[in-house]
């Protein structure tokens, strides 16, 4: 049980928080686009530093809870709770050091750190961006990026059209049935 608490520490992601500071960073400036300069800056500098100092612990949280069973409870972790939280802890740093000016970001800002979460999860799901014993050297996680981002968008339209298929195949073996009976 001791472990299982100090797994944020010991496995602080530091590749996720590089990263995940360098685009978070750059997002917000670029969502303030019509804000002067140095509240862009000010903004941007803010959400790095922050990003830096959390996002390695959370992202081990992430890791950590590949482990928890069932497989929806993990997911759940991992993409709702942990993301939706620090956004919150995010938002109320940023309410207090730049007095709420952060309208810009909004349901952006939600569905970013959603879609985000649900990267993430693929990604640690195809065993990059680790820490620890199963992980690999950030140069060859970043070499396995554009398999995993293709297969990110894949999927769901994959699941999307084998569903599709489904409804179809069920529909038709509906109509048949009910033909039969009729005759």
């Amino acid at each position: 049980m001791r472990n299982a608490w100090l797994f944020p520490l010991t496995h602080w992601n530091w590749k996720a928080a590089l990263i995940t500071a360098v685009f978070r960073a750059g997002a917000c400036m670029a969502a303030l686009w019509h804000s002067p300069l140095h509240t862009r800056e000010h903004f941007g500098a803010v959400e790095a530093a922050y990003v830096l100092l959390t996002s390695g612990i959370f992202s081990a949280w992430q890791q950590q809870a590949l482990d928890v069973k069932p497989r929806k409870l993990s997911w759940g972790i991992v993409v709702l709770l942990i993301p939706l939280g620090s956004l919150a802890a995010d938002s109320a740093l940023h309410i207090w050091l730049d007095q709420g000016n952060m309208r810009a970001l909004g349901i952006g800002a939600l569905i970013g750190t959603l879609v985000s979460a649900m990267f993430h999860w693929h990604v640690m799901q195809n065993g990059a961006m680790l820490v620890g014993e199963n992980s690999r050297s950030l140069l060859d996680d970043l070499k396995q990026m554009p398999k995993i981002i293709a297969t990110f968008v894949w999927n769901p339209i994959r699941w999307t059209i084998a569903a599709l298929r489904r409804a179809d195949v069920t529909e038709g073996t509906a109509q048949e049935t009910e033909a039969e009976i009729a005759a």
